[in-house]
């Protein structure tokens, strides 16, 4: 009831501001045809709810937030005390009263006038009554006087049945008379029937019927009815009795402009006294429906004075009068005025996605659902019986039917919808085998898959086999693509998105803080994300958002679990709680995390917690860099010397997967300007990422705007800048590989017993643990060492590194000791001959 009371109520007020525009220009319009006319415009304005919504200015874009808590929670319409739970959802328990010795008393009832003189039923039936009167009052008297009428007509005089057929050779209407009418009149719609009073002159016929005969032509007693009904419906509009007068002045002025047009002067002085004449009240009780040739003469003297004037109008007022009709319709078009979206409309269904020639199943909430045809014999659709959840199951039928399991397979998909509540509940679990698809006035469509298998390997040849399961993958890859994009645009859906219930990666569009937590033995540690989900600043409560594992760099969302209600109204309920003195650990984020904590079973008293310092870039990495690193060209690495670039150097992409994930960001202050080492990666779109080896900052750069991130720890690892060169520079290893040596197997075994010999016979007392040889490394010291890069010479010198231990027995070395990668180098003149160690050592 309240969306259509609230139509009524707009529809008035537009027909409102309609009417007073038309009464503002009807002035400059000549043609009084056209002002009867425009008066048809306000009639369709109060009664069509649909139209042109007018654009207005945007209005400024709202947190993700405030659309969340639309709905207020009231709490004092509840006789019961209200339990509040704990931000995970568990009992806290109610309020206990002032008094517990004192016995509990019932509560009075108390009658809520407010909520009985706002109910919408209340309003509606006032309305619907007003209506009926209004409209039976005239529908009474128009019956009650056409009853009369009939009771008490006699046929008109020859001389009035002769007028009338000259001038209505169709014979279409009768002309009576009747001693209860005071002045002629048209009556019935379907059946005109033009009525004179008893002892008209007969000089007075012609003007008379060719009145009311123009007034049957043009049905204007079907208008006055059609005006009768409109204007009952908006009964409690006091403009409505200025709508039916001006109706009922148009059509007499428009009537008599009609007649008149081809008169000269006499003919038109001889219509003016007729009017005079003949002038008289309608009869009590028909009020609009009445087409009558005269009105009290008070009303007159502009009839008069129009007929006396009539004229042909000119160009110039056939165009202001053409001009002035659009304009007004164009407004007439006008069904209301909306702020525009902030962001981009809401996306029209892509009806490209619509299936041909699919077989439709219809659910529940008028929803239909559309199979592939090729596909419907291969399937299992089943809809659901009472008590299950779901809008529509479907299964592969040759695994579904096969009895030898004992237990249903096939199992490809559910579709559900789920309120807010039950989304919510979604988001923070692991969301195993669910994939939203679809939003729609407040409900969430998903596809609810198995994380089994499901599938059944038939018995036979591996042939029958292969055939089966590329059926089974052609099933599971099909259903969920091609029946998702034809269920939303079928249905009007919007496709779903993340950026529906989170704001640059939070729920809560708030102040946000860190707070760090590990355990004793530090076996645990983790950082927390807090909000403030319904008020900011002094006063506000802090939740609990999210928290990162510290060590893995896994993030959880936080919601409020099995509330029976969205987290909004849930955490609107907690902030009344503190608004009246109560919860007031949950006004500070310290002690709100701390109590978090404590509902997790964590000894927060025997571990360590403190709020960390910067404004949280929650989930940065993954939200704003990876997608540039992603999509991005080679990165280059640089020197920044007051913003120019030098020593430049381009390397490859760099891959996404890099550990910059598992770190914590904060927002950070952007430096001065840009100076010393960094790495660029820049992607398809022109946004860049800027990692400065000075202070570990990154630069996210977008449409020109730089914003500046950093650890929120002193991690013991490397930098972000550190993280990339190391990246480049294994790129640039792997691309432009390091020279090596490059021995044969001979040559090498040559080479490994000339250091065994030669180590036996110079480090005597020595155990050689072990040796090892790398060609890349051999290559660098051997270049190292002869001081060249020379390939002939460093090809001829081969170098060894060994593990030994001593005896005590070396003075120059450390008794008992293990040394390790001590190098022997060795030396030939050329590739055939023999090898010698030149010299040895760190």
């Amino acid at each position: 009831m309240t969306p259509f009371l609230y139509t009524l109520l707009k529809l008035s007020v537009l027909g409102s501001l309609l009417t007073g525009l038309l009464l503002l220009v009807r002035p400059l319009i000549k043609s009084k045809a056209a002002v009867y006319y425009l008066w048809l415009l306000v009639l369709v304005r109060l009664v069509l709810p649909v139209g042109v919504t007018l654009p207005l200015p945007a209005l400024p874009e709202q947190g993700t937030y405030q659309a969340h808590t639309q709905t207020e929670v009231s709490l004092s319409g509840q006789t019961d005390p209200v339990q509040i739970q704990g931000q995970t959802g568990e009992p806290t328990g109610p309020a206990m009263p002032e008094n517990p010795g004192a016995p509990e008393q019932p509560a009075a009832p108390v009658a809520d006038w407010k909520g009985v003189l706002t109910a919408p039923e209340l309003w509606f039936g006032l309305w619907a009554a007003g209506a009926g009167l209004w409209l039976g009052r005239y529908v009474w008297g128009y019956r009650r006087f056409a009853a009369l009428v009939h009771a008490s007509a006699r046929p008109a005089g020859q001389g009035a049945q002769n007028v009338l057929a000259a001038l209505d050779p169709g014979g279409r209407t009768v002309v009576p008379e009747c001693i209860h009418v005071h002045t002629p009149m048209l009556l019935g719609a379907i059946h005109p029937a033009i009525v004179l009073p008893v002892g008209v002159e007969n000089d007075r016929l012609a003007d008379i019927l060719s009145h009311e005969l123009t007034h049957a032509r043009r049905h204007d007693l079907l208008y006055k009815w059609l005006a009768a009904a409109v204007t009952s419906l908006h009964w409690f509009n006091p403009l409505m009795v200025v709508v039916r007068r001006e109706i009922s002045r148009s059509c007499e002025l428009s009537c008599d402009e009609a007649v008149t047009r081809t008169m000269d002067g006499p003919a038109r002085k001889h219509y003016g006294e007729t009017l005079l004449v003949l002038a008289a009240r309608p009869p009590r009780g028909m009020g609009v429906l009445a087409t009558t040739l005269c009105e009290e003469k008070a009303r007159l003297k502009e009839r008069l004075v129009s007929i006396m004037k009539g004229k042909r109008q000119g160009p110039a007022a056939l165009a202001a009068t053409l001009a002035l009709t659009i304009a007004l319709t164009g407004c007439a078009a006008i069904s209301g005025a909306a702020p525009s979206p902030s962001s981009s409309p809401e996306p029209t269904p892509d009806l490209s996605a619509l299936l041909e020639n699919p077989v439709l199943y219809d659910l529940d909430y008028d929803l239909q659902l559309a199979i592939p045809s090729d596909l419907d014999g291969k399937l299992l659709v089943e809809l659901p019986e009472e008590g299950e959840d779901f809008l529509v199951s479907i299964n592969a039928k040759r695994d579904y039917e096969l009895p030898e399991t004992g237990y249903d397979m096939g199992w490809i998909c559910d579709l559900v919808r789920w309120d807010q509540v039950q989304y919510e509940q979604y988001l923070s679990s692991d969301g195993s085998g669910v994939e939203p698809i679809a939003r729609k006035d407040g409900y969430y469509y998903l596809w609810v898959r198995p994380t089994d298998v499901q599938f059944i390997s038939p018995d036979g040849e591996y042939e029958q086999q292969d055939e089966e399961y590329a059926l089974w993958d052609e099933l599971n890859r099909r259903i969920p693509e091609e029946v998702a994009g034809d269920f939303r645009a079928r249905n009007g859906l919007e496709a779903y998105d993340d950026s529906m219930y989170f704001h640059d990666g939070y729920v809560w569009e708030s102040d946000h803080r860190y707070v760090y937590f590990r355990t004793e033995n530090w076996g645990e540690s983790i950082t927390l994300l807090l909000s403030q989900p319904i008020k900011q600043g002094e006063g506000g409560i802090w939740c609990v958002e999210g928290w990162v594992d510290n060590n893995y760099g896994t993030r959880y969302l936080v919601l409020p679990r099995d509330t029976g209600t969205t987290a909004a109204d849930y955490y609107t309920q907690l902030q009344q709680q503190a608004d009246g003195g109560r919860e007031a650990g949950l006004l500070d984020p310290l002690s709100a995390a701390k109590e978090w904590l404590s509902e997790q079973g964590y000894n927060v008293g025997a571990g360590y917690v403190e709020l960390v310092e910067g404004d949280p870039a929650w989930n940065i990495y993954s939200r704003e860099m990876e997608p540039i690193l992603a999509g991005s060209s080679p990165a280059r690495t640089l020197t920044y010397e007051n913003g120019q670039e030098t020593d430049v150097e381009t390397c490859g992409v760099i891959d996404s997967s890099i550990q910059l994930w598992v770190r914590v960001w904060v927002k950070a202050q952007a430096p001065a300007a840009l100076n010393g080492k960094a790495v660029t990666c820049t992607d398809q779109n022109g946004d860049s990422l800027i990692f400065l080896e000075e202070g570990g900052l990154v630069g996210i750069v977008r449409d020109g705007e730089t914003s500046w991130y950093a650890y929120a720890y002193d991690y013991d690892a490397p930098s972000p800048y550190e993280t990339m060169y190391s990246a480049c520079q294994d790129w640039l290893a792997m691309k432009n590989p390091l020279p090596s040596h490059n021995y044969s197997p001979e040559e090498y075994d040559r080479a490994y017993e000339t250091v065994v010999q030669s180590f036996e016979t110079g480090m005597a007392g020595c155990t050689l643990e072990s040796s090892y040889y790398d060609p890349q490394q051999s290559y660098a010291v051997a270049a190292d060492y002869l001081h060249t890069d020379d390939p002939e010479r460093i090809n001829n010198v081969i170098v060894f590194f060994v593990s030994f231990t001593t005896d005590g027995n070396q003075p120059v070395l450390d008794p008992n000791t293990t040394y390790t990668d001590y190098k022997f180098i060795l030396q030939r003149e050329d590739k055939d001959s023999p090898w010698v160690v030149i010299d040895g050592g760190y």
